[in-house]
């Protein structure tokens, strides 16, 4: 049985959290119950509590049949010690800041950041939940309403997010703005998250990856956090790091931004365990700065230590030794096929083919998982800190070969380290997944996207040519490289009409390849500058596809080795002029 308080509790809860129409999803206030020290499981969880409130709840679903609440209007007199309390925190008209929305950072107990400390943060001064509220009353308030396209808009109803700005100012004299989102327009608004137009965007210092906003608001349990405010939570200056995360280098020279290898930032947040949260941008190879990374001063210490890896795409190996023999035990455990050039030796990796093929179908995993929000790409356990994925290979049974290792963010981007495959079943379940079977990547969606249409046209347009004869002159054969721009103009047309026959007979004569620089499909078309197919071609003539017009544009042109790497990650090319034991 629930105690009185408790149920008290719960119902005030169910008010706070309702909608415009009175009614609150469960999910939220089962959310909220947790964060307020209600553990609901040890009552008989959802199921069997809110049942017992039936004398002052209602209890329904939503359109997507999910459950929801909603405080009965005349049955709150039954149970007279909490009537008076209830009717009087939970059923009063909702005023101040509660008006606007959902607030779910209200200060309570047992909430470990608040909107009074965020706003502490920004303010330098204690600001009272009343100062806010009796602004918010005053014929002073305004409030702006924008919709999904960020236009402003003079209907709430329209609105995705609204906005107002607050009374004073913050430390550096700025104005402080108050807001409340929603995703869809039939939601209810939450907030609030304060941002000061003082603040100096982290942008200033580097990319920030957006997965690693989420990170942030997980480690800190601070749902409040984005990528706006995200700077309201530092309290500290930048400070540049060297390699091995020290402020200054051995001879006493202070690191600056140009020498070094981190910019890093303390927050007010904390980790559940009560340490200080830190996060930093990790400089890239090309000389700037990325990220966000975050967590407390051992993580920063683990990341010095990821950071000498050696990087295979996505995946981390202790060493380059431990990255080729990955490579050749995986090619073992995978169907037979040729994962090496034949005529073509890489002093480093025995399996080049294979490590270009799975560098780059996990990065294709990751842009499906991230930016298309395609589930099951990438699967994590019940802790986050391992990743599941899927190699689109098979093994020599048949079977989905799959990868399984631990989380590594480097520069806010994830990165797996400790990769072992074939992981049991027992194995995964033990690790925490609750998901073991991981979706392969899906390059195109229609199958004409991979075929060559020979009733489409060719643009061959002087732009095109001029790049591909004059600025890719030298990757044609040197016996052509003499030849005046018009002949070689003229050889070029006739190769592409000899190609063209050919693949009105053959379909798979012309391959399609993945391009990942922008994620789409391309083909490829042998070029037999002798018109004849009985040698292996010169170079392969890189097409774009424009199925609105019927119309493919030559790009570039391409080397057999380069161009086998891309065409293997939609499927093993059946084609015998692409094959990597007969490539030079």
């Amino acid at each position: 049985m629930l105690e009185d308080g408790i149920k008290k509790q719960i119902l005030c809860i169910i008010a706070e959290a309702s909608m415009q129409d009175g009614w609150a999803k469960q999910a939220v206030v089962c959310s909220e119950c947790l964060k307020q020290g209600i553990d609901l499981k040890i009552y008989g969880g959802a199921k069997n509590v809110f049942p017992q409130l039936s004398e002052y709840i209602e209890i329904s679903s939503d359109t997507h049949r999910l459950p929801i609440l909603k405080l009965r209007e005349d049955s709150l007199v039954k149970d007279r010690s909490i009537q008076t309390n209830v009717q009087f925190e939970a059923k009063a008209e909702k005023k101040g800041l509660c008006r606007l929305g959902y607030v779910h950072n209200l200060p309570k107990k047992n909430k470990p950041f608040s909107c009074l400390d965020a706003l502490l943060v920004l303010v330098n001064r204690n600001i009272t939940l009343q100062e806010i509220d009796t602004y918010i009353e005053s014929d002073d308030f305004k409030i702006e309403y924008f919709d999904s396209n960020k236009n402003l808009t003079l209907n709430e109803n329209e609105a995705i997010t609204k906005r107002f700005i607050l009374p004073f100012k913050d430390k550096y004299n700025g104005d402080i703005y108050g807001e409340f989102s929603r995703k869809k327009t039939t939601d209810n608004f939450i907030g609030v998250f304060w941002y000061s137009t003082s603040i100096i965007s982290l942008k200033k210092y580097g990319e920030i990856n957006p997965q690693s906003i989420n990170d942030l608001r997980y480690i800190s349990q601070n749902e409040s956090i984005t990528e706006s405010n995200i700077f309201s939570y530092v309290i500290s200056d930048v400070e540049y790091l060297n390699g091995a995360g020290y402020t200054k280098f051995t001879n006493g020279d202070q690191v600056s931004q140009e020498s070094g290898k981190f910019a890093r930032f303390e927050t007010c947040l904390k980790t559940k365990s009560g340490n200080a949260i830190f996060i930093w941008f990790t400089k890239n190879s090309k000389g700037s700065y990325e990220g966000l990374n975050c967590g407390d001063e051992n993580t920063f210490k683990q990341s010095l230590s990821d950071r000498q890896s050696y990087f295979s795409g996505r995946m981390s190996f202790e060493s380059i030794e431990l990255c080729n023999n990955f490579y050749k035990e995986l090619a073992k455990d995978s169907m037979n096929e040729p994962w090496e050039y034949k005529n073509r030796k890489d002093n480093n990796f025995d399996c080049p083919i294979l490590k270009a093929y799975l560098e780059y179908e996990l990065e294709r995993l990751f842009y499906e998982y991230e930016e298309l929000h395609k589930e099951n790409k990438i699967v994590f356990n019940k802790t986050r800190d391992k990743i599941l994925f899927n190699t689109n290979l098979l093994d020599k049974f048949a079977h989905d070969l799959i990868i399984v290792g631990d989380i590594v963010v480097i520069g806010g981007k994830t990165y797996i380290k400790n990769l072992q495959k074939n992981p049991t079943l027992r194995n995964l379940k033990q690790l925490g997944f609750i998901n073991t079977e991981p979706l392969p990547p899906e390059f195109f969606n229609d199958i004409n996207e991979i075929v060559f249409h020979c009733n489409w046209d060719i643009d061959r347009n002087i732009d095109k040519y001029t790049h591909i004869i004059e600025q890719r002159l030298e990757r044609f054969p040197d016996k052509y490289k003499s030849l005046d721009k018009s002949a070689l103009s003229n050889k070029l047309d006739n190769a592409i009409e000899f190609a063209q026959k050919i693949a009105q007979r053959n379909y798979k004569f012309i391959v399609p390849m993945y391009y990942p620089k922008f994620h789409r499909i391309q083909l490829l078309m042998p070029i037999y500058l002798e018109n004849s197919s009985t040698y292996q071609p010169d170079f392969a003539l890189v097409l774009t596809p424009d199925p609105n017009l019927n119309l493919y544009t030559p790009e570039t042109i391409l080397g057999l080795e380069e161009v086998y790497q891309d065409a293997r990650l939609i499927a093993k090319p059946d084609e015998s002029w692409l094959n990597p034991e007969i490539i030079k």
